[in-house]
This record gives C-alpha cells, sequence and structure tokens, in this order.
C-alpha cells in the first residue's frame, strides 16, 4: 500500500519527466533526418541560398537579341534549370536508377530554341530516350518552353560546329553571371542541330559502333583502300572455293537465312579474307540501309576485355548491342577467340542472339571447328549446326588463273608493258603448289627482279628467283597437306581422320598422318597433337612408334604410305 500512496503523490513529476524525454527522443529523430537531407559541410545559410537559385533560376536576357528583335524575353539559364530537373529525376526514380541513368546526362549546349543533352555513349542514350526521355521533358517543360534533345557524346562532337558549348559538370550552384553571359551571347547565334537517336542507340542515318550503314563511319581510310581490291570480280574461281565463293555471293545479295551461322575455313592465305571484305562491299552495294560489322577476332576480344574492365555495366551493354544491332555480322579468324573461355562465351551467346532474330552470321577460321583448340563441345556444335565451307588447295589451273589475274593488275599498276612467256608462267604455277598468297609472293620476288635488276622475265629468271627462296623442291609439306593426303589415300574424310573414333578403320590412317606429320614436318609433338583434333603430345608419340614398326611387317602399308609421300613431293 505504501507504494501506492508514494506514486499517486509524485504523479505529476513522473508525467512532467516522461514529456521531456518523448520530446528530447523527438528532437534526436529530426536532427537525424535533417542530417540525411542537408549534405554535410554545408551551413544552413548556404543551403537556402543554394535552395534559393534552384528554385527561382535566373533569366539572362540577351541584349543584342532584344534590341534588334525586340523581343522582352530571352530564356532561362538552362544550368539552373537541369540542376533542379536532376533533384526532380531523383525523387521521381529514385537515387539508384537515377546515378545509372539520367543522372548520367550532362548538359551540353543550348539556344533560344533548343537544349541538348549528351550521355556518354550512343546505348545510353538509346536507353535514356526510351524509358525516361518524356519524363526528362515533361520535368523540363515545367520550367522552361525549349525543346529538349538526348544524343551521345560522339554525336555531339560530329557536328561540333552547330553547338553552344556549356559547362557540362553542373555541381549545385549556377556558374557566374559573366559565364552565363558569354554562354548567352553565343547561343544567339547558333542554330543548334540535334541529332535524334535512334531505337539501337545510334544516331538516324549511322549505325552503331564500327558497323558499316548508310553514313556509318568506316575504318581508317588507308586501311580501308586496301582492301578496296578485295572484291568479288577480283575472286579468282575454282573447284577448291567455288562452294565458298557461291555461298558468299548468296549472303551479300540476300537478306533470308537459309544457312546459319556459315564457316568458311581452310589454311591461311587461301582468300578467306577477301571473301568477307567482297561480302561486306557487295551487300552494302545493294542494300546502303543494311547494316553490316565486320570485325577481326582481335577486336572483338579487345573490346570485349574492355567492357569488362570498365566500371559500370553500360560499357558491356554497348558492346553488346554493337554486335547485335546489325543486320550481318562477320567475324574473321574466329579460332582465335576461342582460345579465351571468356570471349568464347560471349561470341556463343552472341551467335544465339543472332540466330533467334534472324539475323545472319559468317565466320571465316583456319580449321574445321572440331579441331579449334579449346572450343568447348557446345561452341563446336553449333558451328557444326550451320554451313561449313572448305577451301582447299588450289590446283594446278587454279594457279595458272590466279597468275594471269595477277599480271594484270600489275599491267594497271604502273606496267603496262609486262609480259612473262608462258613457259615461265607454267613453271612458276607448278613450283609453287601453295597457297594464293605463297603464289601473289613469289610473283613479287620475280617481278622484282625485273624492277631493280632490270632482267627480264624469263624461265631461266623465274628459276634463279626461286632457287633459294622456300619455294625451292625441298619445301616441307603441311600437317594440313599431309591430313588431307592421308585421308584420300585410305578413303576416309577430314572429319573422321580429326575425329575422336577408335574404329582402326579410321584409326590407322590418322597414326599415318600423325607419323608423317612428325618425320616430314618441324612442328613439335604437342603442336601436331592439337592439330589432330587437340590430342595429347603422347598419342603422338605413339602413333609415330606404333607405324614405324608396322612399316617393316604390313607390306601393304608401308605401300601406302611411300604413295602418300609421293603425292606430297609433287
Amino acid at each position: 500500500m505504501g507504494w501506492r500512496r508514494a506514486l499517486s503523490e509524485n504523479w505529476e513529476d513522473y508525467v512532467t519527466y516522461l514529456t521531456r524525454i518523448h520530446l528530447f527522443v523527438i528532437i534526436i529523430n529530426g536532427l537525424i533526418v535533417l542530417s540525411q537531407w542537408i549534405p554535410l559541410g554545408v551551413t544552413l545559410r548556404d543551403w537556402r541560398e543554394d535552395t534559393k537559385n534552384i528554385v527561382r533560376p535566373q533569366l539572362h536576357v540577351d541584349n543584342t537579341d532584344t534590341c534588334q528583335n525586340g523581343a522582352p524575353n530571352a530564356p532561362a539559364n538552362a544550368e539552373n534549370i537541369w540542376h533542379t530537373v536532376q533533384g526532380e529525376l531523383r525523387s521521381r526514380l529514385g537515387e539508384r536508377v537515377h546515378k545509372s541513368w539520367t543522372g548520367q546526362l550532362s548538359l551540353q549546349s543550348e539556344n533560344e530554341h533548343s537544349v541538348a543533352l549528351t550521355a556518354p555513349s550512343r546505348f545510353v542514350a538509346s536507353r535514356i530516350e526510351g524509358k525516361y526521355g518524356d519524363l526528362v521533358r515533361t520535368l523540363w517543360a515545367g520550367h522552361d518552353a525549349r525543346d529538349v534533345e538526348i544524343c551521345a557524346c560522339a554525336d555531339v562532337q560530329a557536328s561540333k560546329p552547330n553547338l553552344t558549348s556549356v559547362n557540362s559538370h553542373v555541381h549545385g550552384i549556377a556558374g557566374s553571371p559573366s559565364s552565363r553571359s558569354r554562354g548567352a551571347r553565343a547561343g544567339s547565334n547558333t542554330h543548334f542541330q540535334p541529332v535524334a537517336v535512334s531505337s539501337t542507340g545510334a544516331p538516324v542515318g549511322s549505325s552503331t559502333g564500327s558497323s558499316t550503314g548508310p553514313s556509318t563511319g568506316m575504318p581508317h581510310k588507308d586501311a580501308e583502300n586496301r582492301r578496296d581490291r578485295f572484291t568479288f570480280e577480283n575472286f579468282v574461281v575454282g573447284p577448291s572455293n567455288e562452294l565458298a565463293f557461291a555461298v558468299a555471293r548468296r549472303i551479300a545479295s540476300s537478306s533470308e537465312c537459309l544457312y546459319n551461322p556459315v564457316l568458311i575455313h581452310g589454311p591461311h592465305g587461301m582468300g578467306k579474307t577477301h571473301l568477307l571484305y567482297a561480302i561486306k562491299a557487295a551487300a552494302l552495294a545493294q542494300n546502303p540501309n543494311r547494316i553490316v560489322k565486320l570485325i577481326s577476332a582481335e577486336n572483338f576480344v579487345a573490346s570485349f576485355v574492355q567492357s569488362v574492365r570498365a566500371q559500370g555495366r553500360s560499357e558491356i551493354d554497348a558492346f553488346k548491342a554493337s554486335l547485335r544491332d546489325v543486320d550481318l555480322l562477320i567475324i574473321d579468324d574466329a579460332h582465335f577467340i576461342a582460345d579465351k573461355p571468356g570471349s568464347q562465351e560471349e561470341l556463343l551467346h552472341t551467335l544465339i542472339a543472332l540466330v533467334d532474330d534472324g539475323k545472319q552470321i559468317l565466320l571465316a577460321s583456319d580449321r574445321h571447328p572440331h579441331a579449334i583448340n579449346k572450343a568447348s563441345e557446345r561452341l563446336k556444335s553449333y558451328l557444326c549446326g550451320g554451313l561449313l565451307c572448305d577451301i582447299g588447295a588450289c590446283d594446278y589451273e587454279l594457279r595458272l588463273r590466279i597468275l594471269d589475274r595477277l599480271i594484270e593488275r600489275r599491267r594497271n599498276n604502273g606496267y603496262p608493258s609486262l609480259a612473262m612467256p608462258q613457259n615461265a608462267r607454267d613453271h612458276l604455277a607448278a613450283r609453287i603448289n601453295a597457297t594464293p598468297r605463297d603464289l601473289e609472293g613469289a610473283f613479287s620476288q620475280v617481278v622484282a627482279r625485273l624492277e631493280f635488276l632490270g632482267r627480264p622475265l624469263t624461265l631461266e629468271s623465274v628459276q634463279e628467283a626461286l632457287a633459294h627462296s622456300r619455294y625451292s623442291s625441298n619445301t616441307r609439306p603441311t600437317v594440313d597437306k599431309i591430313q588431307r593426303a592421308c585421308a584420300k589415300e585410305f578413303n576416309i574424310s577430314m572429319d573422321e581422320i580429326l575425329s575422336k573414333r577408335r574404329a582402326r578403320a579410321i584409326a590407322r590412317p590418322r597414326q599415318v598422318a600423325m607419323y608423317l606429320s612428325k618425320m616430314l614436318t618441324t612442328r613439335s609433338l604437342p603442336d601436331i597433337g592439337r592439330r589432330f583434333g587437340g590430342r595429347d603430345h603422347t598419342t603422338v608419340i605413339h602413333a609415330v612408334k606404333r607405324i614405324d614398326a608396322l612399316r617393316s611387317e604390313d607390306s601393304a602399308l608401308n605401300t601406302s604410305i611411300e604413295a602418300v609421300i609421293e603425292v606430297l613431293k609433287g
């Protein structure tokens, strides 16, 4: 009973004490909220002044225009308006979305009719235009009547003479009056022509990245001129490349994807790059609006690595868009990408995305998909599911026609009187039993003697020029040539030689090819194993020992090996 009496006597004191505690808690919570609202290190007076500048942007009147045109008012200062709009965007979209997208916009230029906001890339500009463009314009219209154009920095640089640059990095407080005056005076005499952004993130009338469209930026002019001769008209067709040539013409002339993807494979110097550039030139000549992108594997890997190392997701998205927002994607030396696991995965996803969208993909490689080192089984299967076009070795007749084309081209480029006797042509075509690139190199070596030493083109001069070159009679065969010779001798296909099958009818010719590759070439054992479907060097050692023992025991096998050697000697 005593505690009840004590509580009733001191009740008013307890209520007063609890009320004070409650008020103290409310004040603390209010200070915490206020500290998060007002930036650290900014006094209340400064914050109020900045708020006044933001809420009531100062208007600048161009005295020159007012005197000349009699206009009573000029557009409001864009820097203050843009800072206000950024705050409204942040509150509407949230800090995370604003920082990822609309926060990347910066005020680039202004005049009396329009204002330009720039994004760091065409991809970002496209996304902002598609998802937040209407919101940005609506918020801007609440402060200013001028039109708002969203474009990429690259597009602004391309049309720089038509722009009035302003401070693009606004950090809350408007620029000084003198700087605003200079910007307004410059803007009064400028007619800004905005660059519209398409759904692919590129300006209308141009393409994305290094793609080639109606008026896109091409590669370096000198580099492109060196490829001008790579046309279908300059490509010499023969039995070894007629399928690849016919498929290339079909891809260039038609937008239908009957075969997808298409892989052209063959040794170096067989004309694969020639066909790729010919497809690009013919496709654009027939349809200038067709977006064609030709990229080498080296550039593919470098761009992918650069996008991964960059901060943020926008660079990766821009890289993906540059490859997928096209009508025709052409990749040269695709086997190089397969050696990089990360780039290989990106290549596979790009192929799948383009095929699903009905876009054409064309790749070139120096080997069959099953012989590409470190390529995943999924990538091999996907490539083999399309159309494979093999470019084989040139026969004698094709080499003669290539020589005729080389002579004709040299006559058109400063040597109108160039002539080569028929016996010299026959000897050169017969001796250079290699790739068209090798044949062109030997021809240049022969013609150089005529140009610099004044020696006539005769059979003797051709023989002398080739006597101490790599085209002499003791030229070593390549592993690919040995594989093809063994496949022909034992009546099996190249795919079977490179496969994992262990049936004796296939394994024995494969062992013979490994044996001859070791005996007739300078390739190392691991290198030979990789060229036989990625096998280990111990498999090559076993094959060499096995065939070496069988040659003395099996006369029929030894006869077949001798026949292959004679074919390789030419």
